[in-house]
């Protein structure tokens, strides 16, 4: 049994982690604040973009034909089918089904009235429904802050032309006394929605607008627990004798944190450990307790990871690793730190090669319709998700990097962020035999 510490919690470090103990290994998550997921929409974009901005009807298809340094072509599309099957797995076994395969893009209904691609969904976004039946009810919430049911109906229209007849409905909750002096949130409305009353002033308000030709568009509303989402769809459904989808994400992102709880109940029953407020500082190299070793052996011994080293408010703590799977995230959750010039891993101190010139890290204008420089940027690694140099040498023998952090790729324009943090967690624990197996040869040369 190894010892495996992984250094972030969102999507990539929750599943690295759940992963990583289902493979029998001990293993610790040391996080510094949420992961991403409480802003992400919880869904798995895969691929949608190619590089000339043309929609990817087929994403396994078009990853096969992709090059390294993208993560896709490091891994193989066969890894990526083979992780979004676990993916799907683990998410079921926590009674929280996701539709879809690696082969086909949904259009995803947005809280603009626009569709993305996006290949595993909860069945609340899917939007068969949206497309086959005629008539369409977008469905607002008083005092719902961030979310515009005339601007989605507009959109809609606009996009079904006379195919189809939009309509807005408005819901008011019956919330305490003095709720109403503030703004409401979607995560409020889905706590609400768990209650039979909420349930019932919903149905009340909605049953004389709804049939069997009828789609209600909604913010993602059904529910904070996972475990209870599809329940409350189905009665929701039944009661109103209609099909209900909701959007994406809206601000706080409650598809999000159903899979955020999803994965930290998976981890609990894993017996995995988070330790919250674990901000990583620094690292012990295996070098540093052997002050004896000739060069040759204390060069090797550098590149293997002995500790972790956190720190915060005057103190610092240290823990033990046989191997470390980074899932940090890039330049916007401080995974990645951004100076004039330069680029670099903070833990490890991994220098990102960038252009000198700050002006050659983007195009002019950030909307250009193609993909940005500076979103490719992170850590090279190979095969086995160890990061290397420009000469492809490892860095670290023990440490492998997940998900935003990795280089080549631009999730943000490809619609590809989920995709790849979902394969890189699985498979950097795939390749961690082949990790503790180096780290092994290492320590026994010493």
């Amino acid at each position: 049994m190894a010892e495996v510490i992984v250094v972030g919690a969102g999507i990539s470090g929750l599943l690295a982690a759940c992963y990583a103990a289902r493979a029998g290994h001990k293993v610790k998550v040391l996080t510094y604040g949420q992961g991403a997921l409480t802003v992400a929409g919880g869904i798995i974009d895969l691929y949608g973009y190619d590089k000339n901005g043309n929609l990817v009807t087929d994403p396994l298809a078009h990853i096969a034909t992709l090059k390294k340094p993208h993560p896709y072509a490091i891994m193989g599309a066969a890894r990526v089918e083979e992780a979004l099957e676990a993916f799907k797995e683990l998410t079921a076994s926590q009674n929280y089904i996701y539709v879809g395969d690696g082969h086909h893009n949904q259009k995803v209904p947005t809280a603009i009235g626009s569709f993305k691609p996006s290949c595993l969904v909860p069945p609340s976004i899917q939007s068969d429904a949206v497309f086959a039946r005629s008539k369409i009810v977008v469905v607002g919430f008083e005092l719902l802050k961030d979310y515009y049911p005339k601007l989605i109906a507009k959109n809609l229209q606009h996009f079904f032309g006379d195919s189809k007849k939009v309509s807005v409905r408005q819901v008011t909750m019956n919330w305490p006394v003095g709720r109403e002096y503030r703004d409401v949130s979607a995560l409020d409305l889905a706590r609400e929605l768990e209650t039979p009353v909420g349930r019932l002033n919903f149905v009340e308000q909605l049953k004389a607008h709804c049939d069997a030709d009828t789609t209600l568009i909604i913010p993602p509303v059904l529910g904070e627990r996972p475990e209870m989402s599809a329940a409350i769809q189905t009665e929701l459904e039944e009661r109103l004798n209609t099909h209900m989808v909701e959007v994406s994400s809206i601000p706080p992102s409650v598809t999000g944190l159903r899979l955020d709880r999803l994965l930290r109940n998976a981890c609990f029953n894993l017996g995995v450990d988070i330790v919250e407020k674990g901000q990583v500082i620094g690292f012990a190299s295996m070098a540093d307790d052997r002050t004896d070793l000739p060069a040759d052996r204390a060069a090797a011994a550098r590149k293997v990871c002995a500790r972790l080293i956190t720190g915060g408010f005057g103190h610092t703590h240290e823990y033990q690793a046989d191997a470390v799977i980074m899932a940090t995230g890039g330049f916007f959750s401080s995974g990645l730190i951004t100076q004039m010039g330069r680029m670099y891993e903070p833990v490890f101190g991994i220098e990102i090669k960038v252009p000198e010139d700050q002006k050659d890290w983007s195009h002019q204008y950030l909307f250009c319709g193609q993909p940005q420089p500076f979103a490719a940027y992170g850590v090279s690694v190979n095969e086995n998700m160890q990061p290397v140099d420009a000469a492809g040498d490892v860095l670290f023998t023990n440490v492998q990097f997940v998900g935003r952090s990795l280089a080549g790729y631009d999730f943000c324009f490809e619609k590809s962020g989920n995709g790849v943090a979902i394969t890189s967690a699985y498979h950097a624990v795939k390749q961690l035999d082949e990790i503790l197996a180096q780290r092994k040869a290492v320590c026994d040369s010493l």
